[in-house]
Parts: structure tokens; C-alpha cells; sequence
């Protein structure tokens, strides 16, 4: 025996929904209220742990360090340093560099206007 949908949605339509009694929303709210409120669960972080990452951390970056002192030669003399700033100035004052410069500097305005505009409405 099959139906339709036609048929199933009158079916449907001429059923009574069950409800609960008065009451029912009311007893259960106030034993709702008797029960204790959850405790945030708080894990606790071991400080050993922290610690030792921190360390492992220090001895790489220290370690990097112990090796390019061992590899780096120190016999640098001042007559040998030489500078020519027209090159470097050429280089800033390339289209290119100067470009890319102007918009970053617009692109940290617009985030910084943001900020304030935000701070403003709130």
C-alpha cells in the first residue's frame, strides 16, 4: 500500500500533535535550576615543558651563532671599505623601488584609517 504525497500531507494535517502538560516546562526549568553549574575545565601546563622548548630554542639559535663565528674570518681592515653611494641612490630612486614603496606606505594608511574609523564606531 503506498501513498502519495498528497495523501500523506492530509494525513498529516488531520493528526493532533501531542503536547506536554503545563506544568511540564515549568518542572523541568526549575530542575534545570537545581543542578550545578559545569566547572571550565582548566588544563594545567607543565612548566618543565615549557622550559625545554625554550631551551631546545636557545641552543639552536646559540648553536647558529658558535657556527658562523667559527667560519667567519675577522681580518677586515678599514681600507678596504669603500662607498659609493651613487649606486645606492640610483637603486632608491629607481621607478620600480619607488613605486612599491608609495604603495605599501598607502596600504599601511588605509589599514591605519581603518583602525581608527573602527575605534570611532565602537
Amino acid at each position: 500500500m503506498k501513498m502519495t504525497d498528497d495523501e500523506m500531507d492530509a494525513l498529516l494535517k488531520s493528526m493532533e500533535l501531542e503536547e506536554p502538560s503545563m506544568s511540564f516546562s515549568r518542572n523541568v526549568m526549575e530542575q534545570v535550576a537545581l543542578e550545578t553549574a559545569p566547572v571550565a575545565l582548566k588544563t594545567k601546563v607543565n612548566k618543565q615543558v615549557i622550559y625545554s622548548i625554550a631551551a631546545f630554542f636557545a641552543a639552536c639559535m646559540l648553536g647558529i651563532f658558535v657556527y658562523a663565528l667559527t667560519n667567519s674570518s675577522f681580518d677586515y681592515s678599514w681600507s678596504k671599505i669603500e662607498l659609493d653611494l651613487g649606486k645606492v641612490t640610483d637603486k632608491i630612486t629607481s621607478s620600480q623601488f619607488l613605486k612599491l614603496f608609495l604603495m605599501l606606505d598607502a596600504v599601511i594608511a588605509l589599514i591605519w584609517l581603518d583602525s581608527v574609523l573602527r575605534r570611532r564606531l565602537a
